[in-house]
């Protein structure tokens, strides 16, 4: 719908500096033709729509103009607010509880008694050592200065870090900090569960960084994965599709399943989840995985019988 689109147009353009007619068209799935005549539009009812001519050019909306509430519908509330309860319920900050309340404020009266759904975060707060290092690296963030931490990575080497903080992220059921790293001089992501004795250090950053979600973007995951074929019960399906979320079954034989996913060869916590099936699923492949499961089979029995 037309309306739809013109107020989509405006909050685009709210989020951003100067936008093309091209990238407006294709973002809009128009033609460029039809983006002219929709600023046109959006002019004539009043919103300051600027342009600029030339090879960067396209169009803006002036900073003197704000977006009211008469912009958000019902709906848009709902989910702004379902998104801040959701974070508050995993993360410690005032702020947050504050912008709820705002929030609330702001939205259509009795709106937050016909939420339809909830998000109950618990999973964010992974203990006290991971609830402080937020608190610290969240501050590092505002005031742009430096932290210190050791860390120890998967392969349980432990290392002092000097770092430029950039982005908090939970990602892969964990948080992990986004960060410029001093020492390895490139972006890094840490995962905070293994971040011990972190301090601020109270020193503002000497590098220049852009915008930190297109950075993170930028340096996605990049760990070597190896797939994998497990032999399982039909009845553990369940367990294993929540432990493993990208698996897919590729072979049913009556009662029998056989799975197939990958994971991320140097993390350590599949192969725990892998040993604590053992006894009722069987690894088909890699034979090299097999081969380390038997060995820790045979650490286990000799260290308990003797």
């Amino acid at each position: 719908m037309k309306v739809n689109r013109l107020l989509g147009i405006v909050v685009y353009l709210l989020n951003r500096d100067v936008v093309s007619a091209r990238a407006l068209a294709e973002k809009f799935d128009v033609s460029p033709r039809t983006i002219q005549r929709d600023m046109d539009s959006i002019g004539g009812a009043g919103i300051p729509v600027g342009s600029i001519l030339g090879k960067n050019g396209g169009y803006y909306i002036l900073d003197s103009y704000k977006m009211n509430r008469q912009l958000l519908q019902s709906e848009d509330y709902m989910y702004i607010l379902t998104a801040l309860k959701g974070l508050v319920s995993g993360y410690n900050s005032r702020r947050a509880e504050e912008t709820v309340e705002k929030m609330i404020s702001l939205s259509p009266a009795g709106l937050s008694s016909e939420q339809p759904f909830r998000l109950q975060l618990d999973t964010l707060r992974e203990g006290s050592g991971t609830i402080h290092s937020v608190e610290v690296i969240e501050e590092a963030i505002r005031s742009r200065t430096a932290v210190q931490f050791q860390y120890t990575d998967a392969q349980q080497s432990v290392s002092s870090r000097y770092v430029e903080p950039l982005l908090l992220s939970y990602r892969w059921h964990a948080w992990y900090l986004f960060a410029y790293c001093c020492g390895r001089e490139d972006y890094r992501l840490f995962r905070l569960s293994r971040i011990r004795e972190i301090r601020n250090t109270g020193h503002t950053f000497i590098h220049s960084h852009g915008n930190a979600e297109q950075l993170l973007a930028a340096h996605q995951d990049v760990r070597p994965c190896i797939s994998i074929k497990l032999a399982c019960p039909a009845g553990r399906r369940v367990q294993l599709e929540e432990a493993f979320p990208n698996a897919r079954v590729v072979e049913e034989h009556g009662s029998e399943l056989i799975l197939q996913f990958s994971v991320p060869e140097t993390e350590s916590g599949w192969f725990g989840i892998l040993l604590l099936n053992a006894g009722s699923c069987t690894v088909l492949e890699p034979e090299t995985l097999r081969r380390r499961l038997q060995s820790h089979a045979r650490m286990i029995v000799q260290q308990y019988e003797e």
